[in-house]
């Protein structure tokens, strides 16, 4: 065999060897610092260029600022029969927008701020197939609204839930509006055309606003969540602003069920 290709396959073999032992030397490395405590991952975070840290510092203060004025319009709703569930201010009225079956059967409920005070609220109106109702409350005459956002919500919008999950008070929680134009039924309300999200909700939540995390306007109304998965629905506002809008300047002088 010629000399030359013998010290070219003994030299491959080399670099194959050594080649594998690095490979060994690196995984193990890697496998014995993933076994450490997440805490060091923090420690050995490298700061950021100060243009991107400002940059994020505006980001977040301002998504706070859209958290705390959304709050402040954000309400819990209790019942006589200890039930509850959330809603928020539509116009300067006094007028507080919820889901149906959140104050279903009852026409007298009690009206809980953010900043915990409590006043009366009467339902002016009510739906018995669509999931939307309103509450008149006298004491939140002339408090500034929701903005609401007449046009369709898109798929990747990044949203906000609000409202009282499991009766804990002003919570919010993130996500996108994951899907579009959903329909379920969950008697005996029909949902049509409904946003899917991927904000956490729960019982509590009901009738609490879905806001755009950036304008801070009204997007949907949460009303139902999936058992599995972090799957919500929101019922676009726009649909049902002509509905809303009727029962505010003409109250309903007899409530199904109440």
């Amino acid at each position: 065999m010629n000399k030359r290709w013998v010290l070219s396959i003994i030299t491959t073999i080399v670099i194959c060897c050594a080649g594998a032992l690095v490979f060994f030397f690196i995984q193990e490395h890697i496998t014995e610092k993933l076994d450490e405590p997440s805490r060091i991952l923090a420690s050995e975070v490298i700061p950021t260029e100060t243009d991107e840290a400002e940059t994020e510092v505006d980001s977040s203060m301002q998504l706070k600022d859209v958290i705390e004025e959304a709050q402040k319009k954000v309400v819990k709703i209790e019942l006589a029969d200890g039930s509850f569930g959330s809603g928020f201010l539509y116009n300067d009225k006094g007028d507080v927008i919820t889901n149906a079956h959140v104050v279903a059967g009852a026409k007298d409920v009690n009206i809980i701020t953010s900043d915990e005070r409590t006043f009366d609220g009467v339902v002016i109106g009510i739906s018995t197939d669509i999931d939307v109702a309103v509450v008149r409350v006298d004491g939140l005459h002339g408090q500034d609204p929701l903005p609401i956002r007449t046009e369709k919500a898109e798929i990747g919008d990044e949203v906000l839930a609000l409202g009282n999950p499991l009766g804990l008070d002003n919570t919010v929680t993130t996500g996108i509006i994951s899907g579009i134009d959903r329909d379920l039924e969950l008697p005996p309300y029909h949902y049509e055309d409904v946003y899917q999200i991927s904000a956490p909700i729960a019982p509590g939540n009901s009738g609490g606003p879905l806001v755009h995390s950036e304008s801070g306007e009204v997007l949907g109304i949460n009303s139902a969540a999936s058992d599995v998965g972090a799957i919500g629905f929101s019922i676009p506002i726009q649909n049902v602003l002509p509905m809303i809008k009727g029962w505010s300047d003409s109250p309903m002088t007899t409530l199904p069920g109440a």
